[in-house]
């Protein structure tokens, strides 16, 4: 964890923050990626650039209100914290909702096709987020839970961090409940933090990599196909992902439960309707659309 990577001489000393930094670099990596794929999907790099932008700033809009609508806390700070999303606070899932109305928006206007431009930005938009989750890791945030002794894929925070402040909080306020959960991970009884827990950015981080080549992998194992394919497939592998990893986070609480059922939390909510809407356009008659240009029948058996 490092929230501030170098602070630059200027105005009595401008802080750089890996969270911010890491959101540049994988807008960057993302647009690159994405231009050089529309360029194969006949799309002039203008147009490219411009869903990109649109995107953005949509993006950036939708997954901070959603953050402020369902985690924030008015503590925390006045309207000019609203702001800052250097310093984490987004939503991928609201950011992803509100990017794609206004991309649909611009793109009926211009009278661009849609699905083959989704298609263009759905593994640039998994190489994108997988730098974000850096950002995370760096920032302190989206942190996992507590994690048994000796697992290898975990790791400590600082004693300040959020993290680790969560939890003494829960050691202090609870202590019942952090003896059950010393008792059902095998700690030790007398144990008090800080206690490992599971590096869900790292994992998240390495499965949205892994979505994205698996993406462009697909795209050529399965030439023919209808436009759109591609980003339905990124809704369904990353709602999948989404759904599990939340298993192992514990930086939200459990919402909407009922009887013995707790409940899940919101990032799982969210992409339970993301695989709903994926199912719902794969099932819609689409097949009146064009098919991916310039495409071979694929080999029997795929």
């Amino acid at each position: 964890m490092q929230r501030i990577l170098y602070i630059l001489p200027i105005s009595g000393g401008l802080p750089i923050f890996g969270y911010g930094l890491f959101l540049m670099l994988g807008f960057a990596a993302a647009l690159i990626l994405a231009c050089r794929r529309g360029r194969k999907a006949g799309f002039p790099t203008d147009a490219v650039l411009d869903v990109g932008l649109i995107a953005l700033v949509a993006g950036l809009i939708g997954a901070r209100a959603a953050f402020l609508i369902f985690d924030y806390s008015p503590d925390e700070g006045g309207v000019g914290e609203w702001l800052a999303i250097w310093r984490g606070g987004l939503t991928f899932q609201g950011g992803l909702l509100l990017a794609l109305i206004a991309v649909y928006l611009h793109l009926k206007r211009k009278k661009i096709p849609l699905a083959r431009m989704l298609d263009v930005f759905a593994p640039a938009l998994a190489l994108g987020t997988a730098f974000g989750r850096i950002g995370c890791l760096l920032n302190g945030c989206c942190w996992g839970a507590v994690a048994p002794p000796g697992s290898w894929f975990s790791m400590y925070f600082p004693e300040e961090a959020e993290p680790m402040a969560n939890q003494y909080w829960f050691y202090e306020a609870n202590p019942g409940g952090w003896a059950e959960l010393l008792r059902r991970l095998g700690y030790p009884a007398d144990y008090t933090p800080i206690l490992p827990v599971y590096a869900t950015q790292i994992i998240s981080a390495v499965g949205l990599l892994l979505i994205a080549g698996g993406l462009i992998w697909l795209e050529r194992r399965r030439p023919e196909r209808p436009e759109g394919q591609v980003m339905i497939w990124f809704l369904f592998a990353y709602g999948t992902g989404r759904f599990l990893i939340e298993f192992w986070r514990d930086d939200t609480p459990l919402r909407y439960g009922f009887g013995a059922f707790p409940g899940f939390r919101l990032g799982q909510w969210l992409a339970l309707a993301m695989l709903a809407a994926a199912w719902i356009w794969r099932l819609a008659p689409r097949r009146r659309g064009k098919p991916a240009p310039g495409r071979r029948r694929p080999p029997s058996g795929l």
